[in-house]
C-alpha cells in the first residue's frame, strides 16, 4: 500500500468513523474499530488525530458538508421562474431528495443525530456540535431565499428566522424514517412538511428596505 500523508489518514479516518458510529453508534465508535474500518493499523492513528475527541470533532465539522451552501441549486437546473408553483415544487423535490438519501444511506443520517446528541452530553464537544447546527440553518436560510429570489417571490418570514424551523421540520422527517422505516409514514411526514412550508410562501416579491 502507497505511503499516505498526514491529510489522507485524517480524511480516511474521518470517513470511517462516520461509517462505524451509523452501524455502533458514537459510543462504539473506538479507535480500534475506526481504524479497522479505515483499514489502517491501531498505532498509525495518533499520527492524524492526538485523541479520540478529536476525531470524533472533526466528524462532527465534516457531517455537513461546508461546500454545499444551498440545496436548492442543486435540483433546479435553470428551470425558469414560477411563481408559487415554482416555490412549491422545488419545496417538494428538496424533501424527497431527503427522503432519498435516507433511505440509499441511512447510516449517514443517523451518525448526524447520534453525533448531535452525544456532543450536546459532553462539554469538549458542544462547540463542535453548535457549528454543525449552525451550518445547517444557515444553508436552509440560503436555499430559502435562492427559491424565492429564482421564482419571484417571499416568505412571510423572515428566512433568517425560518431556516431554523425548516431544519426542525426536516429533522422529523429523519427521525420518522430512522425509528419506523415505514415509507408510508414517512411520505406522510414530507408531505405535510411541504405544506407546512408552502403556507409561508407568497407571490408578493419582499420590498426594499
Amino acid at each position: 500500500m502507497a505511503r499516505m500523508t498526514v491529510d489522507q489518514r485524517r480524511e480516511a479516518l474521518i470517513t470511517a468513523a462516520h461509517r462505524v458510529i451509523g452501524d455502533h453508534g458514537v459510543e462504539g465508535a473506538t479507535t480500534r474499530r475506526v481504524c479497522a474500518q479505515a483499514q489502517m493499523p491501531l498505532a498509525s492513528f495518533h499520527y492524524a488525530f492526538e485523541s479520540r475527541t478529536a476525531l470524533l470533532a472533526a466528524v462532527i465539522d465534516q457531517a455537513v458538508p461546508r461546500d454545499l451552501t444551498s440545496l436548492a441549486d442543486e435540483i433546479r437546473e435553470n428551470a425558469p421562474a414560477d411563481g408559487l408553483r415554482g416555490v412549491e415544487r422545488e419545496v417538494t423535490e428538496s424533501m424527497q431528495n431527503l427522503y432519498n438519501l435516507m433511505v440509499i444511506d441511512p447510516g449517514r443520517l443517523q451518525a448526524t443525530v447520534s453525533l448531535a446528541l452525544y456532543s450536546h452530553n459532553h462539554p469538549e464537544l458542544r462547540e463542535a456540535g453548535r457549528q454543525m447546527w449552525d451550518r445547517l440553518c444557515g444553508m436552509a436560510t440560503t436555499t430559502l431565499r435562492s427559491i424565492s429570489e429564482a421564482h419571484g417571490t417571499s416568505w412571510l418570514m423572515d428566512p433568517d428566522e425560518l431556516g431554523p424551523l425548516l431544519i426542525a421540520a426536516t429533522n422529523a422527517v429523519t427521525m420518522t424514517w430512522l425509528t419506523t422505516g415505514d415509507e408510508k409514514m414517512t411520505q406522510h411526514v414530507i408531505d405535510g412538511v411541504a405544506r407546512w412550508m408552502m403556507s409561508y410562501a407568497t407571490a408578493t416579491e419582499p420590498t426594499a428596505r
